[in-house]
């Protein structure tokens, strides 16, 4: 008499071999997700370590652009009383100038 399927061994260890292929590919999918997750958190962390830097950034350049116009307004005016003063210079020059010309006369 021949047996019809296999034996209940057989069908076991297909099974637990089944069983154990299919807790792999779980185990597998669970952990690419979860690094997949990891590398979109580190991602998401690095942008906003980037944005952060990049505002700062931009208020420090507005700081400095305000620095910056408030020097050359400094400046200007800096540059307006040395023209003064380079006139009163030429001026009091050519008083001095003058009398010794009147005392050596």
């Amino acid at each position: 008499m021949a047996r019809q399927g296999m034996d209940i061994g057989t069908s076991v260890g297909l099974q637990a071999t089944a069983l154990g292929a299919g807790l792999g590919a779980i185990i597998y999918t669970g952990h690419a997700q979860a690094m997949e997750r990891v590398r979109q958190d580190r991602e998401a962390r690095e942008q906003a370590a980037y944005d952060a830097a990049v505002s700062a950034a931009f208020g420090n350049a507005e700081a400095l652009g305000r620095i910056a116009r408030q020097a050359v307004r400094d400046l200007a005016a800096a540059n307006a009383e040395i023209a003064k003063l380079r006139a009163a210079l030429a001026q009091r020059q050519a008083y001095i100038h003058r009398q010794r010309q009147r005392v050596a006369a």
